[in-house]
């Protein structure tokens, strides 16, 4: 009897020990605090222009011209990823890009922010042409990682402003590049976009590819877009559009809406907007008696005008024709 008791204790040990272990509990996400990262950027970018580590405006102004930037991109990967994945290997490669002017009084404030993303580990990075348009006095640049690096813009390479494409070099080293794909990506293939819209920072979306078009621009140039329904808004300049493989297909361009009618009830086509975000680093005072909202506000008569908003994108053969591939 007592043999019979080691016996099945002995096994009701080994079943305990061969038993599986409990799954791990999830990861916590990383919680992103936009206002934190709004105002270390712009600190540390301020710090940088106070020492003339970025680029003057002058001098930028004088590099800002078409041509080939003879970077080449990495190839895209041959295995497909999870959403998950594309999103975690591509956070380490899109950056917040900003810049500030100096005023009179001696504050800095802010001139625009966009979103741009690691072409080569020596500091190349791409966004839109127009993000480096319309420049005020002094204007200077910089761009930070995820960790909030922030580092000045010291070079531009090349790109076009009918392609909205333009590549720059930051003061960093071993970056991690995104891949960039070689072929227009297949209407109706899934896409996710990476970006800063508004003043939320790193916000991921998923959607397809819906459409290819073209235009001929005021001035003669034929232009070539991809639409897709990923979102993006403002802050979203530059924006890498990426495929399953977690490789670069489009760049975020700017938005189209389509509304029914205007304030006054008559029918409007379309209203097309750049993605450049703008937020003062200036306070407004703050008021002992702030004005009431009126008591007759009323809702629009018609409702809503706005239908849809046409998220365009730069194709990604029309980036790799500017980076030199």
């Amino acid at each position: 009897m007592h043999r019979t008791l080691a016996v099945t204790g002995t096994l009701i040990i080994a079943y305990v020990l061969a038993a599986p272990a409990a799954p791990p509990a999830p990861a916590e996400p990383r919680f992103l605090d936009d206002d934190a990262i709004y105002e270390k950027f712009f600190d540390e970018l301020e710090v940088l222009a106070k020492a003339q580590k970025p680029l003057s405006e002058a001098q930028l102004v004088a590099k800002r011209r078409s041509g080939v930037a003879k970077v080449a991109p990495l190839a895209p990967r041959d295995k497909a990823l999870s959403p998950e994945d594309v999103y975690t290997t591509a956070l380490k490669s899109v950056f917040i890009i900003g810049s500030l002017y100096p005023e009179d009084d001696g504050f800095w404030e802010v001139g625009t922010y966009a979103t741009a993303w690691v072409v080569a580990a020596e500091g190349v990075l791409v966004t839109n042409w127009h993000v480096f348009e319309d420049l005020n006095k002094g204007e200077v640049f910089g761009a930070a990682d995820i960790d909030g690096k922030v580092y000045p813009l010291i070079d531009f390479l090349g790109g076009d402003k009918t392609a909205d494409v333009a590549i720059f070099r930051i003061a960093a080293k071993g970056l991690t590049p995104l891949p960039v794909s070689p072929t227009f990506a297949e209407v109706g293939s899934w896409v996710a976009a990476l970006s800063h819209p508004g003043d939320l920072f790193y916000v991921f979306t998923q959607g397809t590819v819906s459409r290819y078009s073209t235009n001929k621009t005021d001035d003669g140039q034929r232009e070539r877009w991809m639409n897709v329904t990923a979102e993006f808004a403002s802050g979203s300049s530059g924006a890498p559009i990426l495929n399953k493989y977690g490789a670069v297909v489009g760049m975020a361009s700017s938005t189209l809406s389509l509304e029914a009618v205007d304030d006054a009830g008559r029918p409007v086509k379309k209203s097309l907007q750049t993605l450049r975000g703008h937020k003062s680093r200036r306070q407004p005072p703050k008021k002992d008696n702030p004005p009431e909202k009126p008591k007759d506000m009323q809702p629009h008569p018609h409702g809503s005008p706005q239908q849809m908003v046409v998220k365009i994108a730069v194709p990604g053969p029309v980036l790799l024709q500017w980076l030199g591939k």
